[in-house]
């Protein structure tokens, strides 16, 4: 983790466990097996640069799954990429974005572990409670325990060279970018 992103990460922690009075808390897990390619880097302001979720390297036709039960609340492509929203009851939003396939419509309930479409070879996840985003990895848990054959995705750097940090760099200036955001 980067020193930069400590507090945020403490913070984000009680967030994700906290749930309106009433409502059971949620058990979340691992959607998708692979390895976190680039982990959650938090903005230092709402237009700021960052990954405000997890990319997750994946075998392209990949089941990615529900991380818990709840409503899909949008289906559908944004700037030219499938993304998928689930609401759960505790009042979560996990995202799951540049799917090859969606299998599920908006509005439909999904239950733990259900099918909801296919990867690419990789899988952006992104948890949000309102307006905030917060770390996919502490919903999802650090102990490895997801369920549905779900392994937790190992995080590891990638090396890239000065052509790849270009092509970023031309992508999030592009309306593509700016609307994955």
């Amino acid at each position: 983790m980067a020193v930069g992103t400590g507090a945020v990460l403490a913070a984000a922690v009680p967030a994700a466990a906290q749930s309106a009075p009433g409502v059971r808390p949620v058990n979340y897990v691992w959607p998708v097996a692979g390895t976190v390619i680039d982990p959650f880097r938090p903005p230092s302001h709402p237009y700021g640069p960052g990954n405000r979720g997890l990319e997750i390297a994946t075998q392209p036709g990949s089941f990615y799954r529900a991380a818990a039960e709840g409503v899909v609340s949008f289906a559908g492509p944004v700037g030219g990429r499938l993304h998928l929203t689930v609401t759960h009851p505790d009042g979560l939003r996990v995202s799951y974005s540049g799917v090859a396939s969606i299998r599920i419509r908006r509005g439909a309930r999904v239950r733990q572990g259900e099918v909801l479409g296919t990867t690419g070879d990789r899988l952006h996840v992104g948890v949000r409670r309102g307006e905030v985003y917060v770390d996919p990895a502490a919903v999802f848990g650090d102990d490895g325990s997801a369920t549905v054959g779900h392994r937790r995705p190992a995080a590891r750097l990638v090396a890239t060279g000065v052509s790849v940090y270009r092509l970023q760099l031309r992508w999030l200036h592009s309306g593509a970018g700016i609307a994955a955001l």
